[in-house]
């Protein structure tokens, strides 16, 4: 848990949720928290931190580690690479799913390949728009038009989205966000509900648990504050949309799943349009199990308590 990302303060909750919720008849956990530099540290019961080294002897201290980082280097393949080089087992997806379902285009040509809708964007660099901010500018208006959304290309937890209705919140919004992120995209927005499916990998099968239709109360959209914020969103699960719908997008995020390579649980948000197509908005590959976070809510809602949940993707690992 923790890390360097921009994400790192809902890593930290992620880390405690998990550690809080596994079964002690079944495992002896320890809380590992990696700082901004990149160091793994051992957190003990008297608040002390104990530098490991996980290239040498500290990596037989675990069987398998619970991967609870968000944002980069826990969902984009980065600490997978590091363990499969130590030998070391571990929870979710393994380096290249990971690193594919980050990166909004590389998921984007994923989707499209095997025939799943993904709102049409534009991609371009910091480089790219230090040389021609007022061409970019021009193809996003002509190809997608407004309202659109800016957003980086890899990040998670709606990390420095805007939703855009002008040429000057545009200029503005890709000025602001490029100065941190340097690969962003505008995507054209979707009219519709915002949803989302998580899938539990069970004895080798994936399961898709009940869809959430999510009704954000702090802005527009399903942003960062609605997100985290007690009462920022408002989740209905199972979705109303009825059983047609809610069986597609079901089915469209296993498929996702499964196109991406996922292993042991991942959360894909979908839109359903208004005009009545479903549209893949992205894949996480380890999904926020905080006390706001819809994946183990809906696992409850199937019945399936917390516990349960993180010895299904601990067995998915082994």
């Amino acid at each position: 848990m923790g890390g360097p990302s921009a994400e790192m303060e809902v890593s930290l909750v992620t880390g405690k949720a998990v550690f809080d919720n596994l079964d002690r008849k079944k495992y002896s956990p320890f809380l590992v928290e990696m700082s901004k530099d990149g160091y793994f540290w051992l957190l003990k019961k008297d608040n002390r931190k104990i530098r490991l080294d996980l290239q040498n002897k500290d990596r037989q201290m675990f069987d398998v580690i619970f991967i609870a980082l968000h944002g980069s280097p826990g969902e984009d393949g980065g600490v997978q690479g590091m363990l499969e080089t130590l030998g070391v087992k571990y929870t979710g997806s393994g380096v290249l799913a990971s690193a594919l379902a980050m990166n909004k285009v590389y998921s984007a040509q994923i989707y499209f390949a095997n025939g799943l809708l993904y709102p049409e964007f534009i991609h371009f660099n910091a480089d790219g728009w230090k040389r021609n901010a007022d061409g970019i500018v021009e193809e996003i208006i002509s190809k997608l038009g407004f309202p659109l959304v800016v957003k980086p290309v890899d990040q998670g937890s709606a990390v420095g989205v805007s939703k855009i209705k002008s040429h000057d919140e545009l200029r503005k919004a890709i000025d602001k966000t490029i100065k941190s992120f340097p690969l962003l995209m505008a995507q054209k927005f979707v009219k519709g509900k915002e949803a989302t499916c998580g899938v539990l990998e069970k004895d080798g099968q994936a399961i898709a648990l009940p869809p959430t239709h999510i009704l954000p109360n702090l802005g527009e959209f399903y942003d960062y504050k609605s997100k985290y914020s007690t009462g920022g969103s408002t989740h209905i699960c199972p979705a109303d949309f009825g059983d047609i719908v809610n069986g597609q997008i079901q089915n469209l995020a296993i498929m996702a799943h499964k196109a991406l390579g996922c292993r042991g649980m991942s959360r894909t948000d979908i839109f359903a349009g208004d005009d009545k197509k479903l549209y893949i908005l992205e894949t996480n590959t380890i999904p926020g199990m905080t006390s706001t976070s819809l994946f183990p809510e809906a696992a409850a809602k199937a019945g399936i308590d917390f516990s349960v949940v993180l010895d299904y993707i601990i067995e998915a690992s082994l």
